[in-house]
């Protein structure tokens, strides 16, 4: 049943972004409108902002968030992305200093051992402290291309499906690579950023976010 919700909402997501002419990207939605049903009903007829963050993303991504204040970013990340690994390094300190929420996206597409990596997150149970990890130590293997001491797991047949879910997911927002960031801006529309940012330009955003 889930699986067939999340392909209806990913259905939707595509005709309601391109069918429709309503281009996510350098541009904005409609004025935010309130959603009707919940994740599990017939999508509205519109697809609005709302609509896009409080019930596509929300309930039909697999995510490891971290932070509990300041506005939510959504960032898709691949394991072997070096520059989803400085991206991490830049939302960091402001997690920290309680200014933003991230809520990471795991894809695996870059690298043969991506989706072993990705399901070592996800499958973890504590994911938020296996992702810290992680990034703690990926930076020399991204160097060295020594992999050997990063995290694994075997996908099980639920994180390959949220895994392709994700990807797919992230093609239908008009992305083609990683990483990649949504946010919601205070007027309610909402706005990408394809690509790594500095963490002074991710600061000079945050004021402008809901």
């Amino acid at each position: 049943m889930e699986n067939r919700m999340r392909t209806r909402w990913l259905k939707w997501l595509g005709i309601g972004l391109f069918g429709s002419s309503l281009l996510l990207f350098g541009m904005t939605f409609a004025e935010a409108q309130t959603a009707t049903g919940t994740a599990t009903a017939v999508p509205p007829k519109k697809l609005t902002a709302n609509v896009l963050w409080k019930h596509i993303l929300a309930h039909h991504l697999t995510y490891i968030q971290e932070g509990h204040h300041g506005p939510i970013i959504y960032d898709f990340q691949d394991p072997n992305c070096p520059y989803c690994h400085v991206m991490y390094n830049h939302e960091a300190p402001l997690i920290k200093a309680g200014k933003l929420t991230v809520r990471y996206v795991p894809v695996a597409f870059l690298t043969p051992q991506s989706p072993a990596e990705a399901a070592a997150w996800l499958q973890s149970s504590h994911p938020l402290a296996t992702l810290k990890h992680f990034e703690s130590i990926v930076g020399p293997a991204l160097q060295s291309g020594d992999y050997r001491s990063l995290p694994k797991a075997t996908p099980t047949a639920k994180t390959t499906e949220d895994l392709k879910h994700n990807l797919e997911m992230m093609g239908a927002l008009g992305f083609n690579g990683t990483p990649a960031m949504l946010y919601r801006l205070k007027n309610g529309h909402i706005g990408s950023i394809p690509g790594m940012i500095s963490e002074k330009q991710l600061s000079g955003l945050l004021p402008h976010l809901r």
